[in-house]
């Protein structure tokens, strides 16, 4: 999803910003908004290789947040159906035990939606 023309100010990203999704893009919103410096999906964890290298399991957050040393992902899935990424942010934990990654799940974009008054579609 593009950002529909948006420019954004904290953006420290080399190429403009695709979305997966419109929740992203109203993240993204929030964190310019505030001046929150942040780049789009810079850094993809690998989780297991095969025997030929291949890579068989990655995770990439959807955000990094520089001066914090932040990770985030945000996921609007239903709670039923975000096993596995847990289960992927729990193995990047255990891989990579410097990273700081947050995870904001639907009910935490829900709420950032009512307090900012954030247009959001579920």
């Amino acid at each position: 999803m593009r950002s529909e023309g948006t420019v954004f100010q904290a953006y420290c990203g080399l190429d403009p910003p695709r979305f997966a999704n419109r929740t992203e893009l109203e993240c993204a919103k929030i964190l310019d908004y505030y001046g929150v410096r942040w780049d789009y999906e810079p850094r993809t964890f690998v989780l297991d290789s095969g025997e030929d290298g291949r890579i068989v399991s990655a995770f990439t957050p959807d955000f990094y947040l520089p001066e914090q040393d932040l990770f985030i992902e945000v996921t609007v899935m239903k709670q039923s159906l975000v096993t596995r990424k847990n289960r992927k942010l729990r193995e990047v934990r255990r891989l990579y035990p410097d990273v700081n990654v947050k995870l904001f799940y639907r009910r935490d974009i829900e709420r950032l939606a009512q307090r900012y008054r954030l247009r959001w579609a579920s």
